[in-house]
């Protein structure tokens, strides 16, 4: 007979199975440092991986995360947090300190946030505490209560010497 070769999978011991069939290729998983690296490479198309926490709803957190790539927060969260991007949903409750490049605010924070890059307080949300940030949006019914900064941007400083025009007028106004 002229056609595909199927192997024969069957639960009994002396069936064949799919680690043992000759025709399927053989891969090691492991769990350590080297294991995304080996998933990857056998499934290229797959996503990559993220470092992603999510603190449910109900759930009690008090600690400290040292990097991540994405903090969502529907519990209540009492810690120090490093990460790319932070949000606090609704339901949410966050009381610390954090270094992020984003952070949005539908729940409740209190505490000092560094934000390097987007603070977006929505609405219902609410922020009590320092908080510097480099962009901000607030929604309508957005609530701010503390101090606001926003460093100065480099290239935008004066130059340490008068420019020509400065010296002109300095001159006119003498």
């Amino acid at each position: 007979m002229n056609g595909i070769n199927i192997p024969k999978f069957s639960p009994s011991k002396g069936g064949q199975s799919l680690n043992t069939a000759k025709t399927s290729k053989q891969h090691k998983y492991e769990t350590d440092e080297e294991s995304s690296t080996i998933i990857n490479s056998i499934l290229p198309n797959a996503p990559k991986a993220q470092n992603r926490l999510s603190i449910g709803n109900g759930v009690v957190l008090s600690g400290k995360v040292v990097e991540a790539d994405q903090v969502v927060i529907h519990g209540s969260v009492d810690a120090e947090i490093n990460a790319n991007f932070v949000e606090v949903m609704g339901e949410g409750s966050l009381t610390g300190s954090i270094k992020t490049n984003m952070f949005s605010v539908s729940g409740n924070f209190a505490g000092n946030a560094q934000v390097s890059g987007a603070l977006t307080i929505q609405k219902g949300g609410v922020i009590e505490g320092d908080v510097s940030y480099g962009s901000l949006s607030v929604e309508n019914g957005g609530l701010l209560f503390g101090t606001l900064s926003k460093p100065e941007n480099k290239t935008h400083q004066k130059p340490l010497k008068p420019t020509s025009k400065e010296t002109n007028n300095a001159q006119v106004a003498q």
